[in-house]
């Protein structure tokens, strides 16, 4: 390591994440599309057989629900641990200073994508409620 560099503690170190997971939830997307249209050419020109129509967008509400879930926390609480190694100063002996003026904009998007969550977990209910009918 070079005698100049030093670790800084104050690095972003959750840099780009809300982008990477918008791809990500972006490409889940677009890949289950192209698989329902498969299934569903698959059905209509090769198996002329009558079968029960199973509702494909509960699958993808699942997956949806549990990855904005795992997600949400999982930027909540790097966000915290962001916040908490950033309190960290070379004065170890003075008592700690906790300043909240902190880059909070993680936070607010894991609560944000932890409540979208929810909303596909209701989503999905309702859709099972109304196949049941």
């Amino acid at each position: 390591m070079d005698q100049k560099q030093s670790f800084n503690l104050n690095a972003d170190f959750l840099g780009g994440f809300t982008s990477v997971f918008m791809k990500l939830v972006f490409v889940i997307i677009v890949v289950y599309l192209l698989l329902m249209i498969l299934n569903f050419l698959r059905d209509k020109f090769i198996n002329k057989e009558a079968t029960k129509k199973k509702e494909d967008i509960s699958d993808l509400l699942i997956i949806l629900n549990k990855l904005f879930y795992v997600s949400g926390f999982g930027f909540v609480i790097a966000n915290i641990f962001q916040f908490l190694l950033s309190q960290i100063d070379s004065r170890h002996g003075n008592m700690p200073s906790m300043n909240f003026r902190g880059e909070w904009e993680y936070l607010t998007f894991g609560i944000i994508i932890i409540f979208v969550g929810i909303g596909f977990k209701v989503a999905n209910k309702i859709l099972q409620k109304n196949n049941l009918e």
